[in-house]
């Protein structure tokens, strides 16, 4: 699902069943309810809601949520830390625009999950902080390209890290170590 090709075929399905939703906000949506502990089929429910005010979703689209899902899931528990936002391959303000949804979406997800967020403490109590003012952040389309470029690559690796951070604060008990 990390492809562009991946990317642009859930886009024209979310665009074919008029869900005013793009992949990045999709994937930030779905990437914090894992991040918050969710550890039942509610993640199903609450993203019903979401895309579609709990009407049902097309079955294509729907498969390809559910893949979207799981390959999420798989990747924050994987141990080589190969979890990666999905983000378009735009021009760097479209995947600007894209980091900032994504981030918006995560919020959403993890609060659903996580009502109390506002009251964590520690590392992950900042990095939340960190999000909500991340989510805030503007351009000038005249800036410089190249610097912009710079920052945009250092905020999305911040973003990448701290869901994996929640997600190891919020799953901690469930992620037991395999044994040989």
């Amino acid at each position: 699902m990390t492809n562009s090709n991946n990317y642009n075929e859930l886009n024209r399905q979310l665009i074919q069943n008029k869900i005013g939703m793009t992949v990045a906000e999709l994937h930030g949506f779905l990437s914090g309810i894992l991040a918050g502990g969710n550890h039942d089929e509610s993640w199903k429910i609450l993203t019903k809601d979401m895309l579609n005010d709990g009407q049902s979703i097309a079955e294509p689209l729907n498969k390809e949520i559910e893949k979207l899902y799981h390959l999420t899931k798989q990747q924050l528990i994987d141990e080589d830390f190969e979890f990666q936002l999905l983000l378009g391959d735009q021009d760097l303000f479209t995947q600007i625009d894209d980091l900032v949804g994504w981030v918006n979406h995560f919020l959403l997800g993890i609060g659903l999950v996580q009502p109390k967020i506002n009251r964590v403490k520690g590392d992950v109590g900042e990095a939340i902080y960190d999000l909500r003012q991340i989510v805030k952040l503007g351009y000038d389309e005249n800036e410089d390209q190249q610097e912009l470029g710079f920052a945009f690559e250092e905020i999305k690796e911040y973003v990448r890290i701290t869901a994996m951070l929640c997600f190891d604060e919020f799953n901690e008990s469930d992620i037991t170590p395999t044994l040989h």
